[in-house]
């Protein structure tokens, strides 16, 4: 039986819990940030190596990110701008071209057999509402309450506030745990800082190769909207395995509207380039990578996303680290491996 003490604790966890989950938005907003302001301490921390002090560092980096947001804007999205109207104009009519390919395929093969095969329009109407609840769960709150550029400025300013004094909000959260935990949290927080740091550094140089490879394929390959296509596969490669299969949709359905071989072209293409990223690139430049199960990762990316909606599947990998390590450091390590049975 527990006594009332233990009650007391038993209810104040699940009021903790209870509350950061009616609070998950903003604490994703809080994840984003600080994977943001981790971003820029790689760079803070190369300018050190280079004999600069740290708040010279500081500073460099937050200009640097201030250039690419005002170059980004001023140079990049009014071109990108009109190439995605002309991307979300052509998408449709490849797929409905894919459509009456596989349409006329079904009559050179078994009756029973095409029967048996999804119709690909009950397909995609199956997946709408799926799509539809992703956009609700993950963008609801920041473009219905904050608005875009109010979130946007939030975001700003917490990664500025993370990156410049990490040390207050560091502390401030250890606080939170008992007086003889709290040493051990905050070799938690360590190890957490550095896996995070090292998937930052592997998923740029992903990002960063994924488009420049797609950039030369499709070029090659003729495809329109070259820049806006490898963009695209650029941002959805933060997202792995779901983020890739996404990404070749666009350039197949639109290569279907000139070529019916181009298509299949593509896809070997877009394949070989994230198994040359994955297994020759980036193992080439990065010594110390996080390895993650693959199995683990898609579980993750689905629950995440169920739970959390597009911007929880966004931010799927670094919750898949931070609960890896808090699974094994403190659940398994400082629970289960010293659970003795009275």
């Amino acid at each position: 039986m527990m006594n009332f003490a233990k009650w007391i604790s038993f209810s104040f966890v699940i009021i903790c819990i209870y509350i950061l989950w009616q609070i998950k938005q903003m604490l994703l907003l809080a994840l984003t940030a600080l994977v943001l302001a981790l971003t820029l301490n790689i760079l803070v921390k190369k300018l050190i190596d280079l004999g600069l002090k740290r708040i010279y560092g500081i500073l460099l980096s937050i200009l640097t990110l201030f250039a690419i947001i005002i170059l980004f804007f001023l140079i990049l999205v009014p071109s990108l701008i009109s190439q995605f109207q002309e991307l979300f104009t052509l998408v449709p009519k490849g797929i409905n071209k894919l459509i009456l390919e596989l349409d006329n395929f079904k009559y050179y093969i078994s009756p029973d057999f095409s029967d048996s095969l999804p119709d690909l329009q009950e397909i995609l109407v199956q997946l709408q509402p799926i799509f539809s609840n992703l956009y609700k769960k993950g963008f609801n709150f920041i473009f219905g309450f904050f608005g875009v550029l109010l979130s946007s400025l939030l975001l700003l300013a917490l990664t500025l506030m993370i990156l410049v004094d990490p040390l207050p909000y560091k502390q401030g959260f250890i606080r939170l745990f008992p007086s003889f935990y709290r040493t051990r949290i905050n070799v938690i927080l360590h190890q957490t800082k550095i896996q995070l740091e090292e998937w930052l550094a592997d998923t740029f140089i992903k990002i960063t190769s994924v488009i420049i490879l797609t950039f030369l394929c499709l070029l090659i390959l003729q495809v329109p909207l070259v820049s806006a296509q490898a963009l695209l596969a650029g941002i959805l490669a933060f997202i792995p395995y779901i983020g890739p299969t996404i990404s070749v949709i666009s350039p197949m359905a639109i290569a279907f509207l000139y070529s019916p071989w181009i298509p299949w072209l593509i896809l070997i293409f877009y394949i070989t380039i994230y198994q040359v990223t994955d297994k020759i690139i980036i193992p080439k430049l990065r010594q110390n990578r996080v390895v993650l199960i693959p199995a683990n990762v898609i579980i993750g990316e689905v629950i995440f996303a169920n739970f959390l909606g597009l911007l929880g599947l966004f931010l799927a990998l670094p919750l898949i680290i931070i609960s890896q390590i808090l699974i094994k450091e403190i659940l398994i390590k400082d629970i289960f491996d010293h659970w003795q049975i009275k």
